[in-house]
């Protein structure tokens, strides 16, 4: 509706023309096309907010537990790979049901984890709920790759799990080991048994690794690796 002003001006609108003042200047427009969202788009927009909100509650807390710091552009690489692991019809009811998609996700893109780790833990399964993970011996510039000025690393493997169709995104950490490496000190082989508390959702192993070097404080952040080492659900 228009409405005529002191000076005279019309402000306002009739039909699809717009009265716009500047000044003792008067412009009349069109109003703008409303965009008309479909079904999809509706559904769309509702599970990108779900992840959106899911993810971060997942992120903060799994970053408080590694101790890492995030990095540019983090957020919204995870996000993307957490919307991949939506199973189903996502306009009807989206479930993230597929984590293996997280599986060698970097969470430094300065450093990322296959340029500064070289070996492969195995993943067994037991029969009695347990997982046995396999790792082999580690060495200083062999499978522990340190960047420039570096002298030691600690290397830390998590065991964890979490329920991202729960709305607080539960985050419990069934085990962990942590190991120091450097060029004196090698890690022999072992054997990493893991308790499984199913039903639980996601089960994760992530591995981080930190670098110790002579660098000033302020590129502390950027001296380390993470990455999810594996990923499957407790029921498997």
């Amino acid at each position: 509706m228009a409405n005529l002003k002191k000076n005279g001006n019309l402000s306002g609108a009739i039909g699809n023309i717009v009265f716009v003042n500047d000044g003792d200047r008067i412009f009349v427009r069109l109003k703008p096309d409303s965009v008309k969202q479909s079904p999809q788009t509706k559904a769309a927009a509702g599970v990108f907010g779900l992840v959106s909100a899911r993810e971060k509650t997942f992120r903060l807390k799994l970053l408080k537990e590694l101790g890492i710091p995030a990095l540019q552009y983090f957020a919204a690489r995870h996000r993307a790979r957490i919307w991949k692991t939506i199973i189903g019809n996502p306009a009807i009811s989206p479930r993230f049901g597929d984590p293996q998609g997280l599986t060698g996700f970097s969470f430094n893109p300065k450093a990322e984890w296959q340029s500064c780790t070289n070996f492969f833990p195995e993943v067994e399964r037991v029969s009695n709920g347990e997982m046995k993970v396999h790792l082999p011996e580690l060495k200083w510039k062999t499978q522990i790759i340190p960047p420039k000025n570096c002298r030691a690393a600690v290397l830390t493997l998590f065991a964890m799990t979490s329920d991202l169709n729960s709305p607080s995104v539960p985050l419990k950490v069934l085990s962990k080991i942590e190991m120091e490496i450097s060029a004196t000190a090698a890690v022999s082989a072992r054997e990493w048994r893991i308790p499984v508390e199913p039903p639980a959702g996601w089960l994760l192993i992530v591995g981080c690794v930190k670098f110790n070097t002579t660098h000033h404080a302020t590129t502390v952040q950027q001296q380390f690796s993470a990455t999810y080492l594996w990923a499957g659900l407790t029921e498997e």
